[in-house]
């Protein structure tokens, strides 16, 4: 459990005092000295997502006690975050830990979810997250209710329950190249590296191997076609280079690098992306 020492919202300031932690077996009493509610929270109605990738979000639970009517006091609060899914949900701080608020104060925690690679596209999960009190066994009790909901401060509304509705869409392709449309290279160079992206989309199939060849119209340099192969995890981008000597063109000299790429072992993903180089006056 985590104390944080009083402070209007205005100033937004986390403080950690003490931490006690310990085991409860049986629910007990709930009071209700201050008031929860979300002074962040999601931010949007709706989430679009992709399998096999993880999303997170930073709340900022608060003790609205400052502005209540009722329920004035410091208080024992948690997050708690459930969903419609069953989707795997972690926080930090750990959801479900009790933190001691005065009031006008908060604590950040981020949500993380993780989308199984299982989902079909138009799939939905319903988060919900809630600003709970924690019993006098620190136990948190979501079905404990609220004080009054919602509270009002500089005439905005906030609530101790939010909900992000998450809308599976379409994977990227298994295989596609970022690049720039085009890239400066300063005259003189003798090995400028003009970069290209190679993207495996697809978080769910894991470590790929791409073949890729850069070719070049000639007009800055020579040295190509220029090649490798390369492994790239699912979902993530790996950087390649074409390398241009420079250092006999002339300022205002237009190049055209083209890359193909395609997956090593069956040759069925592929793609090619066009770059300018233009040389200009260092």
């Amino acid at each position: 459990m985590t104390r944080y020492g009083a402070i209007t919202v205005l100033h937004l300031v986390l403080l950690t005092c003490f931490v006690i932690s310990g085991a409860a077996v049986d629910a007990g009493a709930v009071t209700m000295d201050g008031d929860p509610a979300f002074y962040v929270d999601f931010g949007e109605d709706t989430h679009d997502v992709v399998a096999g990738l993880t999303y997170t979000w930073t709340l900022g639970p608060t003790n609205f006690g400052f502005v209540s009517g009722t329920c004035t006091e410091t208080d024992t609060f948690c997050l708690h975050v459930h969903d419609t899914a069953g989707w795997t949900i972690v926080g930090d701080p750990s959801l479900g830990e009790c933190q001691i608020l005065d009031p006008g104060y908060l604590w950040w925690n981020e949500v993380t979810v993780t989308v199984p690679c299982e989902v079909v596209v138009c799939d939905y999960d319903t988060v919900i997250a809630v600003m709970a009190f924690c019993d006098d066994m620190l136990l948190c009790r979501p079905d404990a209710g609220d004080c009054e909901d919602p509270n009002i401060y500089d005439d905005n509304l906030y609530y101790s329950i939010d909900t992000v509705i998450l809308h599976v869409v379409e994977t990227p392709p298994s295989l596609y190249i970022l690049q720039d449309s085009l890239y400066y290279v300063e005259k003189g160079q003798s090995a400028a590296h003009i970069p290209f992206s190679v993207c495996n989309g697809d978080p769910c199939v894991g470590t790929v191997s791409y073949s890729y060849e850069i070719s070049s119209t000639g007009h800055i340099g020579g040295g190509f076609p220029q090649g490798d192969t390369i492994d790239v995890d699912g979902g993530e981008c790996e950087d390649v280079y074409g390398i241009v000597d420079a250092s006999a063109g002339n300022v205002c000299d237009f190049d055209t690098l083209t890359i193909i790429a395609w997956d090593t072992e069956t040759a069925t993903a592929y793609d090619t992306c066009v770059q300018i180089v233009h040389l200009i006056e260092m």
